[in-house]
């Protein structure tokens, strides 16, 4: 045999080789099929993943034109105001009965400045004299309610109680019911300024 002639088998090997490399029909629908899946699955993950992206990006065109109220009738004591608000005469109020009384007042949080209804527990200690309480428990700002026939503001959270007078009865309360500054003018009541320190 010479040089130029090769003998058939040797060739023969080499390809036999390439044909096992080349996927034959089934094999070349599993990948495929398995290049779609996982297509499918990268494109679920990667919108998932986008939604709260683009929920932030579009968020400020969802806003409300209108501002929310946010004040209540059960503003916490944080919040303050400085001018004097008139509340009623001193005739709606009866001696030694409290009342609960909604008041619309000009509050200060930080740098806003809203006008909203503020409730607030009116005792009129003698024909002359009202004290004003914030309703809100000084143990964690609870809404206080008056009990008739406990005779005292209570705290539904965690059981504190308060005199007519502001004083802790019973229950956690560190100190007595916050109170607002008052004075009358002829026989109109007017609140002022917050004072933290209870009656």
């Amino acid at each position: 045999m010479t040089e130029q002639e090769t003998p058939v088998t040797e060739l023969e090997a080499p390809v036999a080789e390439l044909d096992q490399q080349v996927p034959t029909g089934s094999e070349s629908s599993r990948r495929k099929f398995m290049i779609r899946v996982m297509t499918i699955l990268g494109g679920a993950i990667a919108a998932v993943l986008a939604i709260p992206v683009v929920g932030f990006i579009t968020a400020p065109g969802w806003q409300s034109k209108t501002p929310h109220k946010l004040l209540s009738t059960s503003v916490a004591p944080t919040l303050r105001s400085n001018e004097w608000t008139s509340i009623g005469k001193v005739a709606d109020f009866e001696v030694g009965v409290p009342k609960y009384v909604v008041v619309d007042r000009n509050i200060v949080d930080g740098w806003v400045v809203e006008s909203a209804p503020i409730g607030i527990q009116v005792v009129r200690m003698t024909d002359a004299d009202v004290v004003v309480f914030d309703p809100h428990c000084t143990h964690l700002g609870c809404p206080l309610t008056w009990s008739t026939g406990a005779e005292a503001f209570v705290c539904p959270c965690h059981g504190g109680s308060f005199k007519s007078t502001g004083e802790v009865v019973s229950g956690p309360p560190p100190r007595p019911m916050l109170r607002y500054e008052t004075k009358t003018e002829g026989d109109e009541v007017f609140i002022g300024t917050f004072v933290a320190e209870g009656a």
